[in-house]
């Protein structure tokens, strides 16, 4: 099975989900990999190291600690980027999440981090190559001897040599019982998690873009109904008026009207104050700035689900078969179990073939009273060749207590998979319930609002007329507004809790925009 990392950072790693016999029934099979691109940003300039000297810690906790200068620490966040959104475009909900895919800094941490994973992967697989080495070693000697001439003489010998010794080293493990395999396997786990993790950072962003557009789309509707539900209080306010000069309306009929034209705007002046905060989170969601400008179409314009073709079984099937944090945990479960079987393969020996070869180049001189004699050289080839066994017969338990380690953080990791994919069912089943009821309550919601419409306008013109009280007029008024909120915050309700099911299930994009309206299916 070959493991890569994602090419990019702006979509999804791709692969393909196979059931098998997986604790909790899951499995990752990799397939492959697009992509179209990566946004790089210029490295800031090296420090110098000029505010590291003499650095010591604080003189004491009563006071803060005196900084140095610190301007190449704070260039390096003055660091500005272009703008990534474009101002004078009105972004659709897929447009808004096809750019927080390119642009988020969770995203090319993540890829930065699968990078890292591959590369663990060639260093596993790299012990499986024999180790080349080249040394080289050079001396210079010189060394005086005394030696006798006759019997009542002697003298001192000078030896002076030279040696250069070159010599190429092999080593090569021919058998670890599983030590190498085991590494390489857990190396492709961690890999495997990486490349889930990947995707699952892409999978959050989605949902919180999606869930930042209908937060804001929400506020945008709460303003328009604010706003309409001030245009209406002041048209109740003009005709009390009117029907007060004329005397058919008392003082406090026309107080009550200012009293509720005044709270309907106060009501639109705080759903305002949601749009702001509504701004802030999308932008945040996206990864820019919420200095930057964003404009974003009305999420009216997106297709309402009215149904659930799929049961929530089905539901619960795909997010296990393909939700890529429950299949990471599997890749980690894996990871665990590789390191198990390394701890116990340590139990065993080491046979590795060992080699040299390289040459010895000397030459000595000899000086003895005043003669010298010419310098003698040789140049001789050495090698040579075995095999090397290493077993180690008692280490004090590390390796009892390396494999306890390792069967200890491998049945943590099987308990922390099978409560993730328990809480998976919980939330699909959750989830599905919530869209389940959303959509029951469209029509109710719809037909709240025309009554309430028709009560109010029946109840206003009744009221220019002299045939209703003010008092009615205004509790219809109230209706009115609240059967528009309620209508609004039910539609909403439908759109999150849809997105909120498609990230249970695994799903990486908004799976009803592709869809046609009014159906939310399952493929399996």
């Amino acid at each position: 099975m070959s493991h890569q990392t994602p090419i990019e950072t702006g979509r999804p790693w791709k692969a393909a989900v196979i059931l098998r016999s997986y604790t909790a029934s899951l499995v990752m099979s990799l397939v492959g990999i697009a992509g179209v691109g990566f946004l790089s940003i210029a490295a800031p300039a090296a420090d110098d190291g000029s505010a590291l000297k003499g650095l010591e810690a604080p003189a004491s906790s009563e006071r803060p600690w005196a900084t140095p200068d610190l301007q190449n620490y704070a260039n390096v966040l003055a660091t500005q980027k272009e703008p990534e959104a474009d101002a004078q475009k009105d972004y659709e909900l897929a447009e808004l999440i096809d750019l927080a895919e390119r642009i988020h800094p969770e995203t090319k941490v993540a890829w930065e981090h699968a990078k890292s994973a591959a590369s663990a992967v060639g260093l596993a697989k790299s012990q499986y190559y024999p180790m080349l080495a080249l040394q080289a070693s050079a001396d210079y000697a010189r060394q005086s001897s005394p030696v006798p001439l006759t019997l009542n003489k002697s003298d001192f010998m000078n030896i002076e040599g030279q040696q250069v010794s070159p010599v190429v080293e092999l080593e090569w493990v021919l058998l670890d019982f599983g030590r190498r395999s085991a590494d390489v396997t857990g190396a492709k786990n961690q890999l495997l998690a990486a490349n889930l993790g990947f995707n699952a950072h892409h999978q959050e962003i989605v949902f919180k873009v999606q869930s930042a557009f209908y937060e804001l789309s929400k506020a945008r509707g709460r303003i328009d109904v604010a706003q309409s539900s001030l245009n209406s209080a002041n048209k109740v306010l003009e005709a009390a008026q009117e029907r007060f000069k004329n005397g058919l309306a008392t003082a406090p009929d026309v107080s009550q009207a200012r009293q509720q034209a005044a709270q309907a705007a106060f009501d639109l002046e705080a759903v305002q104050v949601e749009e702001r905060d509504a701004q802030v989170y999308l932008a945040e969601a996206v990864g820019i700035l919420p200095t930057t400008p964003l404009r974003v179409v009305d999420f009216s314009r997106l297709p309402i689900p009215t149904n659930l073709e799929a049961s929530v079984d089905n539901f619960i099937d795909k997010s296990l078969k393909q939700r890529p944090d429950l299949l990471a945990k599997v890749a980690i479960l894996r990871q665990k179990e590789a390191e198990i079987k390394k701890a116990r393969s340590a139990y065993y020996p080491t046979l590795a073939l060992q080699g040299d070869v390289g040459g010895s180049f000397q030459r000595a001189q000899v000086e003895l009273e005043d003669h010298t004699a010419p310098w003698t050289s040789s140049q001789e080839p050495t090698w040579g060749v075995g095999l090397s066994l290493t077993w180690p017969i008692f280490e004090g338990g590390a390796r009892k207590r390396k494999l306890e380690i390792a069967k200890s953080e491998s049945e943590a990791a099987r308990h922390e998979l099978e409560d993730s994919r328990d809480k998976a069912i919980s939330q699909v089943w959750q989830y599905y319930s919530d869209t389940k009821l959303a959509i029951s309550r469209l029509d109710v919601a719809a037909a709240l609002l025309d009554a309430s419409q028709k009560s109010y306008d029946q109840t206003f013109e009744s009221y220019k007329n002299g045939l209703s009280s003010l008092v009615d007029v205004l509790s219809a008024h109230r209706a009115l507004s609240q059967a528009k909120y309620t209508q609004l915050n039910t539609r909403a309700t439908v759109l999150e809790s849809t997105a909120a099911l498609a990230f249970a299930s695994g799903d990486l994009g908004p799976q009803l925009l592709n869809r046609k309206p009014g159906t939310m299916s399952f493929e399996p």
